[in-house]
């Protein structure tokens, strides 16, 4: 180390990736597909797992893919006609999420 100068990458915390998540990217991903905003909610202790599925992301674009995904999957039930409103709890996140890894 006394020839390395250590370089600080910055990056979002789990908490401000949360927060982007669910104040900004869900209700644009939403829009997008054309749901209300009423026909999804994801609980809160989803969030981390949808956060950090399986390793560190220091940006945001893996958190958007994610969200679109289980946005998709939502669009696609209501418009089949299978559900009106869904409720991802971490009971069921597997349904929805792929990538999801629950800790117990």
């Amino acid at each position: 180390m006394d020839r390395l100068e250590p370089i600080l990458m910055p990056s979002y915390s789990d908490l401000e990736k949360i927060t982007i998540g669910q104040k900004y990217i869900l209700p644009a991903a939403l829009k997008a597909s054309g749901l209300p905003v009423e026909s999804l909610k994801i609980d809160d202790d989803v969030w981390a797992n949808i956060v950090r599925p399986l390793g560190y992301d220091a940006g945001i674009r893996t958190l958007e893919r994610n969200i679109d995904g289980v946005v998709r999957k939502v669009a696609m039930l209501i418009v089949e006609g299978k559900e009106k409103e869904v409720h991802v709890t971490s009971a069921n996140v597997k349904t929805f999420y792929l990538n999801s890894i629950m800790v117990e």
